[in-house]
């Protein structure tokens, strides 16, 4: 896995997911703020966030996150966590901000998370 921060997008059936892997410190934090931004064409019921491959990550990397999830949840469109490894999870919990994501283990456990929340109307933090 290569330290090189790259974040790539894209659309699981009708959901939006962004893998993250890399390094990220605020050099990076203006690029991933823009993949998870709330899609403005409605295309896509939610947006899953791969963190599975982070290698490091600091308080613009956390920044952009909660960021992504207030837009998201403002706008009525679900914002899941997928896959954060140990070092994203310690993160979360140094910060006292896990608590306001939904976290699953899988992207596929996200996904369905989504779609879930979209169809049943349940609200994801």
């Amino acid at each position: 896995m290569s330290d090189e921060p790259e974040v790539t997008t894209t659309l699981v059936e009708d959901v939006r997911v962004v893998r993250v892997s890399g390094e990220f410190d605020p050099d990076e934090a203006a690029a991933l703020a823009e993949a998870l931004a709330v899609p403005s064409d409605g295309a896509a019921l939610g947006l899953v966030v791969d963190l599975a491959h982070v290698a490091f990550a600091d308080s613009s990397f956390l920044h952009a996150l909660i960021d992504a999830q207030l837009r998201h949840r403002d706008a009525r469109v679900p914002l899941v966590l997928a896959a954060p490894g140990p070092l994203v999870v310690r993160l979360l919990e140094l910060t006292d901000t896990a608590r306001v994501f939904t976290l699953t283990p899988t992207v596929e456990a996200a996904v369905e998370a989504v779609r879930g929340a979209r169809t049943d109307g349940r609200s994801l933090r």
